[in-house]
């Protein structure tokens, strides 16, 4: 993976778009983050995740406009 900052933010939203897909009111984030996110070859920390989830959403969607 490269290092620019628009690879980055698509990883993230990538990320976050798994995440929103699976969260549930009944469901930790870190049973997401150590069961669901495997299954999608996302192997992240918890504390790497707090980082991902603390960005400004629009921060991250706006990499993603000009694909």
């Amino acid at each position: 993976m490269a290092y620019t900052r628009d690879n980055y933010l698509k990883r993230v939203n990538s990320i976050v778009a798994v995440y929103n897909s699976v969260k549930q009111p009944d469901i930790p984030d870190t049973r997401i983050v150590k069961n669901i996110f495997p299954q999608h070859n996302i192997f992240i920390s918890y504390r790497m995740w707090m980082i991902y989830k603390g960005l400004k959403q629009s921060t991250y969607k706006q990499a993603t406009l000009f694909d």
